[in-house]
Protein backbone atom coordinates (compact mmCIF):
# COMPACT_ATOMS: atom_id res chain seq x y z
CA UNK A 1 0.00 0.00 0.00
CA UNK A 2 2.88 2.28 0.69
CA UNK A 3 4.41 1.74 -2.71
CA UNK A 4 0.79 2.57 -4.55
CA UNK A 5 0.57 5.63 -2.36
CA UNK A 6 4.24 7.03 -3.39
CA UNK A 7 3.36 6.22 -7.02
CA UNK A 8 0.31 8.02 -7.13
CA UNK A 9 1.79 10.98 -5.79
CA UNK A 10 4.40 11.20 -8.79
CA UNK A 11 1.59 10.41 -11.37
CA UNK A 12 0.31 13.32 -10.23
CA UNK A 13 3.44 15.35 -9.99
CA UNK A 14 4.16 14.59 -13.59
CA UNK A 15 0.44 15.46 -14.48
CA UNK A 16 0.83 18.78 -12.95
CA UNK A 17 3.62 19.53 -14.49
CA UNK A 18 2.75 18.90 -17.82
CA UNK A 19 -0.62 20.93 -17.34
CA UNK A 20 2.09 23.61 -16.14
CA UNK A 21 3.92 23.75 -19.43
CA UNK A 22 0.70 23.54 -21.23
CA UNK A 23 -0.48 26.55 -19.74
CA UNK A 24 2.50 28.37 -20.30
CA UNK A 25 2.41 27.28 -23.98
CA UNK A 26 -1.35 28.39 -23.49
CA UNK A 27 -0.14 32.22 -23.01
CA UNK A 28 2.36 32.27 -25.11
CA UNK A 29 -0.07 31.74 -27.69
CA UNK A 30 -2.33 34.10 -26.06
CA UNK A 31 0.45 36.52 -26.45
CA UNK A 32 0.76 36.36 -29.95
CA UNK A 33 -2.70 36.09 -31.40
CA UNK A 34 -3.74 38.56 -28.90
CA UNK A 35 -4.04 41.28 -31.74
CA UNK A 36 -5.88 38.65 -34.48
CA UNK A 37 -7.36 35.77 -32.76
CA UNK A 38 -9.59 33.78 -34.60
CA UNK A 39 -12.14 31.28 -33.08
CA UNK A 40 -10.50 28.68 -35.41
CA UNK A 41 -6.94 29.08 -33.09
CA UNK A 42 -9.10 28.99 -30.17
CA UNK A 43 -10.97 26.24 -31.25
CA UNK A 44 -7.18 23.89 -32.35
CA UNK A 45 -6.04 25.14 -28.66
CA UNK A 46 -9.08 22.98 -27.05
CA UNK A 47 -8.67 20.08 -29.32
CA UNK A 48 -4.82 20.01 -27.66
CA UNK A 49 -6.32 20.92 -24.60
CA UNK A 50 -8.72 17.77 -24.73
CA UNK A 51 -6.12 15.46 -26.46
CA UNK A 52 -3.68 16.43 -23.63
CA UNK A 53 -5.57 15.27 -21.07
CA UNK A 54 -6.66 12.25 -22.50
CA UNK A 55 -3.14 11.39 -23.03
CA UNK A 56 -2.63 11.66 -19.22
CA UNK A 57 -5.27 9.98 -17.86
CA UNK A 58 -4.26 7.30 -20.02
CA UNK A 59 -0.58 6.86 -18.71
CA UNK A 60 -2.01 7.21 -15.14
CA UNK A 61 -4.27 4.24 -15.81
CA UNK A 62 -1.37 2.40 -17.37
CA UNK A 63 0.92 3.28 -14.42
CA UNK A 64 -2.09 1.99 -11.92
CA UNK A 65 -2.21 -0.71 -13.91
CA UNK A 66 1.66 -2.01 -13.68
CA UNK A 67 1.80 -1.00 -9.91
CA UNK A 68 -1.41 -3.13 -8.92
CA UNK A 69 0.54 -6.18 -11.32
CA UNK A 70 4.04 -5.85 -8.71
CA UNK A 71 1.97 -5.27 -5.75
CA UNK A 72 0.17 -8.87 -6.60
CA UNK A 73 3.41 -10.60 -7.31
CA UNK A 74 4.95 -8.87 -4.34
CA UNK A 75 2.08 -10.22 -2.28
CA UNK A 76 2.27 -13.84 -4.02
CA UNK A 77 5.91 -14.18 -2.74
CA UNK A 78 4.81 -13.22 0.54
CA UNK A 79 2.60 -15.85 1.21
CA UNK A 80 4.87 -18.50 -0.38
CA UNK A 81 7.61 -17.20 2.20
CA UNK A 82 4.82 -17.24 4.84
CA UNK A 83 3.98 -20.42 4.11
CA UNK A 84 7.21 -21.81 4.25
CA UNK A 85 8.31 -20.58 7.43
CA UNK A 86 4.87 -21.74 9.11
CA UNK A 87 5.95 -25.16 7.90
CA UNK A 88 9.53 -25.04 9.42
CA UNK A 89 7.77 -23.96 12.53
CA UNK A 90 5.20 -26.92 12.86
CA UNK A 91 8.43 -29.13 12.54
CA UNK A 92 10.04 -28.09 15.21
CA UNK A 93 7.18 -27.91 17.14
CA UNK A 94 6.88 -31.68 16.66
CA UNK A 95 10.43 -31.94 17.49
CA UNK A 96 9.80 -29.67 21.02
CA UNK A 97 6.57 -32.43 21.74
CA UNK A 98 8.64 -35.58 21.27
CA UNK A 99 11.18 -33.74 23.55
CA UNK A 100 8.77 -33.57 25.99
CA UNK A 101 7.63 -37.38 25.88
CA UNK A 102 10.76 -38.47 26.77
CA UNK A 103 11.51 -36.04 29.57
CA UNK A 104 8.44 -36.98 30.98
CA UNK A 105 9.06 -40.73 30.18
CA UNK A 106 12.45 -40.07 32.19
CA UNK A 107 10.72 -38.40 35.10
CA UNK A 108 8.15 -41.05 35.97
CA UNK A 109 10.87 -44.40 35.54
CA UNK A 110 12.39 -41.90 38.14
CA UNK A 111 9.42 -41.73 40.49
CA UNK A 112 8.67 -45.34 39.88
CA UNK A 113 11.99 -46.71 40.84
CA UNK A 114 12.21 -44.30 44.20
CA UNK A 115 8.17 -45.29 44.97
CA UNK A 116 9.40 -48.50 45.11
CA UNK A 117 13.11 -48.43 46.89
CA UNK A 118 11.45 -45.79 49.61
CA UNK A 119 7.58 -46.61 50.02
CA UNK A 120 7.81 -50.55 48.57
CA UNK A 121 4.91 -49.86 46.88
CA UNK A 122 5.01 -52.08 44.21
CA UNK A 123 1.31 -51.39 42.50
CA UNK A 124 2.49 -47.42 42.70
CA UNK A 125 5.55 -48.30 40.55
CA UNK A 126 3.80 -50.45 38.23
CA UNK A 127 1.31 -48.29 37.29
CA UNK A 128 4.21 -45.24 36.87
CA UNK A 129 5.58 -47.68 34.91
CA UNK A 130 2.96 -48.01 32.71
CA UNK A 131 2.28 -44.47 32.11
CA UNK A 132 5.85 -43.75 31.11
CA UNK A 133 5.74 -47.09 28.13
CA UNK A 134 2.45 -45.02 27.41
CA UNK A 135 4.53 -41.70 26.80
CA UNK A 136 7.15 -43.62 24.61
CA UNK A 137 3.92 -45.00 22.77
CA UNK A 138 3.51 -41.20 21.63
CA UNK A 139 6.71 -40.56 21.04
CA UNK A 140 6.78 -43.47 18.27
CA UNK A 141 10.24 -43.73 17.43
CA UNK A 142 11.45 -47.20 16.95
CA UNK A 143 14.77 -46.32 18.68
CA UNK A 144 12.95 -46.47 21.85
CA UNK A 145 12.18 -50.02 21.77
CA UNK A 146 15.14 -51.60 23.89
CA UNK A 147 13.58 -49.23 26.63
CA UNK A 148 9.95 -50.25 26.45
CA UNK A 149 11.78 -53.94 26.56
CA UNK A 150 12.83 -52.95 29.63
CA UNK A 151 9.69 -51.90 31.13
CA UNK A 152 8.02 -54.69 29.85
CA UNK A 153 10.35 -57.05 32.10
CA UNK A 154 10.74 -54.82 34.98
CA UNK A 155 6.54 -54.83 34.98
CA UNK A 156 6.41 -58.46 34.56
CA UNK A 157 9.13 -58.79 37.72
CA UNK A 158 6.75 -56.71 39.89
CA UNK A 159 3.74 -58.66 38.69
CA UNK A 160 5.47 -61.98 40.52
CA UNK A 161 5.84 -59.50 43.63
CA UNK A 162 3.84 -61.47 46.71
CA UNK A 163 0.83 -59.31 47.31
CA UNK A 164 1.04 -58.64 51.38
CA UNK A 165 -2.13 -58.09 52.74
CA UNK A 166 -0.82 -56.28 55.84
CA UNK A 167 -4.26 -54.96 57.24
CA UNK A 168 -5.12 -58.54 57.60
CA UNK A 169 -2.30 -59.62 59.36
CA UNK A 170 -2.29 -56.40 61.39
CA UNK A 171 -6.08 -57.20 62.64
CA UNK A 172 -5.16 -60.95 63.27
CA UNK A 173 -2.91 -59.90 65.74
CA UNK A 174 -5.36 -57.63 67.01
CA UNK A 175 -7.90 -60.41 67.32
CA UNK A 176 -5.56 -62.66 69.18
CA UNK A 177 -4.50 -60.28 71.51
CA UNK A 178 -8.27 -59.86 72.52
CA UNK A 179 -8.59 -63.32 73.14
CA UNK A 180 -5.28 -63.77 75.11
CA UNK A 181 -6.94 -61.13 77.16
CA UNK A 182 -10.06 -64.15 78.14
CA UNK A 183 -7.36 -67.44 78.62
CA UNK A 184 -6.52 -68.39 82.07
CA UNK A 185 -3.49 -68.18 83.41
CA UNK A 186 -1.59 -71.73 84.25
CA UNK A 187 -2.56 -72.76 87.96
CA UNK A 188 0.88 -74.20 88.63
CA UNK A 189 2.42 -70.77 89.34
CA UNK A 190 3.52 -70.41 92.83
CA UNK A 191 3.97 -66.59 94.15
CA UNK A 192 7.49 -65.82 95.11
CA UNK A 193 8.59 -62.86 97.39
CA UNK A 194 8.90 -60.27 95.08
CA UNK A 195 10.99 -56.64 95.71
CA UNK A 196 9.56 -53.50 94.47
CA UNK A 197 11.86 -53.44 91.25
CA UNK A 198 8.96 -53.04 89.17
CA UNK A 199 6.75 -49.85 90.68
CA UNK A 200 8.84 -47.32 88.25
CA UNK A 201 7.82 -47.52 84.77
CA UNK A 202 9.84 -48.63 82.56
CA UNK A 203 11.81 -46.31 79.89
CA UNK A 204 14.21 -47.01 77.35
CA UNK A 205 13.14 -48.55 73.60
CA UNK A 206 10.50 -50.83 73.63
CA UNK A 207 13.24 -54.18 72.94
CA UNK A 208 14.84 -53.03 76.46
CA UNK A 209 11.04 -52.40 78.37
CA UNK A 210 10.10 -56.22 76.59
CA UNK A 211 14.06 -57.61 78.09
CA UNK A 212 13.24 -55.81 81.72
CA UNK A 213 10.02 -57.43 81.78
CA UNK A 214 11.00 -60.92 80.91
CA UNK A 215 13.73 -60.21 83.89
CA UNK A 216 10.81 -58.93 86.15
CA UNK A 217 8.85 -62.06 85.28
CA UNK A 218 11.34 -64.43 86.31
CA UNK A 219 11.76 -62.55 89.91
CA UNK A 220 7.58 -62.42 89.81
CA UNK A 221 6.76 -66.19 89.02
CA UNK A 222 8.47 -69.65 89.16
CA UNK A 223 6.56 -72.74 87.41
CA UNK A 224 6.28 -75.68 89.48
CA UNK A 225 4.74 -79.39 88.56
CA UNK A 226 2.38 -81.30 91.10
CA UNK A 227 0.53 -84.23 90.50
CA UNK A 228 -2.28 -82.60 91.25
CA UNK A 229 -3.80 -78.86 90.53
CA UNK A 230 -3.18 -75.92 92.69
CA UNK A 231 -5.10 -72.60 92.51
CA UNK A 232 -3.27 -69.83 91.49
CA UNK A 233 -1.30 -68.31 94.56
CA UNK A 234 -0.46 -64.80 92.75
CA UNK A 235 -2.56 -61.53 93.25
CA UNK A 236 -4.64 -59.66 90.57
CA UNK A 237 -2.09 -57.55 90.28
CA UNK A 238 1.08 -59.64 89.21
CA UNK A 239 -1.60 -61.24 86.91
CA UNK A 240 -2.05 -58.13 85.13
CA UNK A 241 1.76 -57.43 84.81
CA UNK A 242 1.58 -60.40 83.24
CA UNK A 243 -1.40 -60.03 80.76
CA UNK A 244 0.04 -56.89 80.16
CA UNK A 245 3.97 -57.87 78.78
CA UNK A 246 2.01 -60.36 76.26
CA UNK A 247 -0.02 -57.48 75.72
CA UNK A 248 3.22 -55.42 74.88
CA UNK A 249 4.65 -57.88 73.24
CA UNK A 250 1.82 -58.59 70.29
CA UNK A 251 1.78 -54.50 69.93
CA UNK A 252 5.54 -55.21 69.36
CA UNK A 253 4.67 -57.55 66.62
CA UNK A 254 2.31 -55.27 64.71
CA UNK A 255 4.69 -52.46 64.65
CA UNK A 256 7.03 -54.49 63.62
CA UNK A 257 4.83 -55.35 60.37
CA UNK A 258 4.31 -52.52 59.33
CA UNK A 259 7.48 -50.95 59.29
CA UNK A 260 8.50 -54.25 57.50
CA UNK A 261 10.83 -55.53 60.21
CA UNK A 262 11.24 -59.26 59.51
CA UNK A 263 13.35 -60.02 62.42
CA UNK A 264 11.46 -58.22 65.07
CA UNK A 265 8.42 -59.69 63.94
CA UNK A 266 9.54 -62.95 64.13
CA UNK A 267 11.34 -62.51 67.28
CA UNK A 268 8.23 -60.69 69.14
CA UNK A 269 5.81 -63.73 68.07
CA UNK A 270 8.60 -65.83 69.29
CA UNK A 271 8.54 -63.85 72.60
CA UNK A 272 4.28 -64.06 73.06
CA UNK A 273 4.56 -68.14 71.98
CA UNK A 274 7.10 -68.25 75.16
CA UNK A 275 4.89 -66.33 77.11
CA UNK A 276 1.83 -68.06 76.66
CA UNK A 277 3.51 -71.79 77.06
CA UNK A 278 5.03 -70.75 80.68
CA UNK A 279 2.33 -68.95 82.01
CA UNK A 280 -0.93 -69.76 80.58
CA UNK A 281 -2.90 -72.94 80.81
CA UNK A 282 -2.03 -74.66 77.86
CA UNK A 283 -4.08 -77.50 78.44
CA UNK A 284 -6.92 -75.66 77.72
CA UNK A 285 -8.54 -75.73 73.69
CA UNK A 286 -8.92 -72.14 73.42
CA UNK A 287 -5.05 -71.37 74.79
CA UNK A 288 -3.51 -74.23 71.95
CA UNK A 289 -5.98 -72.13 69.51
CA UNK A 290 -3.86 -68.75 70.05
CA UNK A 291 -0.70 -70.44 69.84
CA UNK A 292 -1.70 -72.34 66.70
CA UNK A 293 -2.63 -69.29 65.19
CA UNK A 294 0.25 -67.30 66.25
CA UNK A 295 2.53 -70.00 64.63
CA UNK A 296 0.61 -69.61 61.40
CA UNK A 297 1.01 -65.52 61.44
CA UNK A 298 5.20 -65.91 62.05
CA UNK A 299 5.05 -67.67 58.58
CA UNK A 300 3.59 -64.98 56.71
CA UNK A 301 5.65 -62.64 54.71
CA UNK A 302 6.36 -59.14 55.71
CA UNK A 303 9.01 -58.06 53.39
CA UNK A 304 9.09 -59.69 50.23
CA UNK A 305 12.00 -59.31 48.01
CA UNK A 306 11.56 -56.34 45.80
CA UNK A 307 13.23 -56.66 41.98
CA UNK A 308 15.43 -53.85 40.27
CA UNK A 309 13.82 -51.96 38.07
CA UNK A 310 15.84 -49.76 37.27
CA UNK A 311 17.37 -50.71 33.79
CA UNK A 312 14.30 -48.40 32.21
CA UNK A 313 15.71 -45.23 33.44
CA UNK A 314 19.19 -46.33 32.41
CA UNK A 315 18.17 -47.34 28.34
CA UNK A 316 16.13 -44.05 28.68
CA UNK A 317 18.84 -42.02 29.91
CA UNK A 318 21.31 -43.67 27.53
CA UNK A 319 18.40 -42.91 24.30
CA UNK A 320 18.26 -38.85 24.95
CA UNK A 321 22.02 -38.54 26.06
CA UNK A 322 22.94 -39.65 22.30
CA UNK A 323 20.13 -38.00 20.79
CA UNK A 324 21.58 -34.67 22.06
CA UNK A 325 25.03 -35.61 20.36
CA UNK A 326 23.44 -36.40 17.24
CA UNK A 327 21.74 -33.18 17.40
CA UNK A 328 25.15 -31.91 18.23
CA UNK A 329 27.16 -33.03 15.14
CA UNK A 330 24.69 -32.56 12.88
CA UNK A 331 24.68 -28.77 13.84
CA UNK A 332 28.82 -28.74 13.76
CA UNK A 333 28.88 -29.88 10.50
CA UNK A 334 26.11 -27.64 9.32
Amino acid sequence: MVILAIALVFVAWQGWQRLDSQQQRLDELAQQTEGSASQQAVSDLESRLDSGEAERDEALQSTLGDLRDEFDSYRSDVDETLGQVLDQLSQEQDTDEREWLHAEAAYLLRLANQRLQLEGDVDGAAALLRTADARLVDADNPALTPVREAIANELAALDAVPQIDRTGLYLALNAQQQRISSLRLSQEIEEQAVTSSIEEPPTGTFQRQLARFGEELKDLVVIRHHDEALEALITPEQESYLRQSLRLVLEQTQLALLNEEKALYDASIDKALQLLNDYYDTTREETQSVITRLEELKQAEVKPELPDISASQQELARFIENRYETRGQSGGDA
